[in-house]
């Protein structure tokens, strides 16, 4: 299936096709409910119209709108972009699960960078004033890491919630 784009539309220089499939392509994302039949004869029907009133999307489609070869390559290449759909739909759980595992795996790189960092005067500053205010003893910032100050004020704050 994936060697459709060079098996349709022989007659056709590369320019003409590139244009051709990539109105092709909007077509099937614009009309997701028609069937290939379907969108094939609303493609043509539109071509003729606009060929009647002498404003052609494609000057070249004018040769080929009544040749079945044509036709046929057009519901080929819907064909292909339903499967192509379909195949995407398939792959969604595996790319919403890779997603969740980058973002797992962004924040132990966020982590791991803070627990080398020493902490900034701001967020010792604000660990003072959480710690008095709630009562509670302030742990030793000499050789803390900012991941130690951060998990400390969110102890503070769970706890008190």
């Amino acid at each position: 299936m994936q060697n459709i784009k060079s098996c349709v539309f022989l007659s056709l220089t590369p320019r003409q096709k590139s244009q051709l499939l990539g109105t092709l392509k909007s077509y099937f994302k614009k009309f997701p409910l028609l069937s290939e039949n379907e969108l094939s004869d609303k493609f043509l029907e539109d071509e003729k119209y606009y060929l009647d009133i002498e404003n052609p999307h494609f000057e070249f489609v004018k040769d080929y709108l009544n040749d079945d070869d044509f036709y046929k390559d057009l519901k080929k290449y819907f064909n292909f972009l339903a499967y192509e759909k379909k195949q995407m739909e398939l792959l969604e759980p595996y790319k919403q699960k890779q997603k969740e595992l980058a973002k797992i795996q962004r924040k132990r790189a966020q982590e791991f960078k803070m627990s080398k960092l020493k902490p900034t005067k701001k967020q010792l500053y604000y660990y003072e004033k959480i710690s008095k205010a709630h009562n509670i003893p302030m742990k030793d910032t000499v050789n803390a890491s900012r991941l130690d100050v951060r998990n400390w004020i969110m102890e503070i704050l769970e706890e008190n919630d």
